[in-house]
């Protein structure tokens, strides 16, 4: 019988970039947010249901506790009176 070996892949802030979708789950709920700015130190992210600015360090934290993924598709999850991707 062989044995399936798995291999995950950790996911850090640097895989955050303007324009990226991801879900945030938080202690009542989940939503999901577009990432609207990144710099060296932080990363900004805002949805209809919620918005935070987190440092680098929080963000990691957050995908290793699975709180934080990356979804897959294009749709800006942003509030249209909230934010604009030319601002």
């Amino acid at each position: 019988m062989a044995l399936h070996r798995r291999e995950f892949l950790s996911v850090t802030a640097e895989a955050l970039h303007p324009g990226t979708t991801v879900r945030y789950r938080y202690r009542n709920g989940s939503s999901l947010a577009t990432v609207v700015e990144r710099t060296d130190r932080l990363v900004t992210f805002v949805g209809e249901d919620c918005d935070g600015t987190f440092t680098h360090g929080q963000i990691d934290r957050l995908f290793a506790d699975d709180r934080l993924e990356i979804v897959l598709n294009d749709r800006i999850h942003a509030p249209a009176d909230g934010w604009s991707e030319n601002a």
